[in-house]
């Protein structure tokens, strides 16, 4: 999704976390191993939590041909040299590599991992994407523009998993089963219910440490996406449901909260490193 003044909106009003070593609170963590400890010990102490994150993958399982299959990297005399990037081996070695040594890692993604795709992933209505971010270890993703292209019913259905209602299943007694990870769309909901379409929020825990994620998208989705993948659909403002959903995550005791919204943006530097 291209950036625009409108797009950057909400990220003039949103402090967003992004990806590097952050603290969290982990009241009375304990170190067991035991996932998602509450730990009322009647003490608390902060930790750092590494925080991983990508978008846009639109479904690239490979590669991309030429220059845009490489990214610019900045060498310590000041020039610079093109490195080998894009597609799901690479992404998986920068993440696996990142991880090491960290003890708290979570990884989030902002949208858009599936949808405009190559063929390889679009002509199996992207299950190989997800699959693939499955085997990734993603932790939670928020819905992008993209996810809205085959409509509400799909976006489900890549969510929970079962065979395409027209194409079916692509092998032979294999179901689809959908993605492991969380997609979360708190600001879009159904015109009849008045209910998010999907989880608006997720709790990431890890021996005893909590972190609170919403997800949202553009308000103007319906503006980039055809009738038909908007259809039934409303779309709210974004700061005020990061504001509504923020809250009642405090009410639960989440004291980290991360806000994945999928708005325009550019890059600090053409460089990626």
């Amino acid at each position: 999704m291209p950036a625009t003044p409108e797009r950057r909106r909400a990220a003039r009003r949103v402090a967003a976390t992004a990806g590097a070593d952050n603290e969290a609170a982990a009241h009375g963590a304990n170190h067991s191993g035991h996932s998602g400890h509450s730990g009322h010990s009647g003490h608390s102490r902060t930790v750092d939590v590494q925080l991983l994150s990508f978008n846009d993958l639109h479904g690239t399982l490979e590669p991309p041909q030429g220059s845009a299959g490489t990214v610019t990297q900045t060498q310590p005399d000041g020039t610079t040299k093109a490195i080998p990037a894009g597609g799901v081996e690479y992404l998986a070695t920068s993440l696996r590599e990142a991880r090491e040594g960290h003890r708290y890692s979570v990884t989030a993604a902002g949208g858009d991992m599936i949808g405009a795709s190559p063929l390889l992933s679009g002509l199996f209505h992207d299950e190989p994407s997800v699959e693939a971010m499955n085997k990734l270890g993603l932790d939670v993703s928020a819905v992008g523009n993209h996810e809205f292209d085959e409509g509400s019913a799909e976006l489900k259905r890549i969510q929970n998993g079962g065979c395409h209602p027209k194409d079916g299943c692509y092998e032979a007694g294999k179901r689809f089963p959908g993605a492991d990870f969380p997609y979360l769309a708190a600001n879009v909901t159904s015109e009849k219910t008045g209910k998010p379409i999907l989880r608006p929020y997720t709790v990431w825990k890890h021996e005893g440490v909590r972190i609170g994620f919403i997800g949202v998208t553009l308000e103007g989705t319906p503006d980039v996406v055809t009738a038909e993948g908007v259809k039934g659909l409303k779309f709210h403002d974004e700061v005020e449901t990061i504001n509504k959903y923020t809250r009642e995550l405090e009410r639960q005791g989440v004291k980290s909260i991360v806000a994945l919204i999928h708005e325009g943006g550019m890059p600090a530097s053409g460089s990626y490193d």
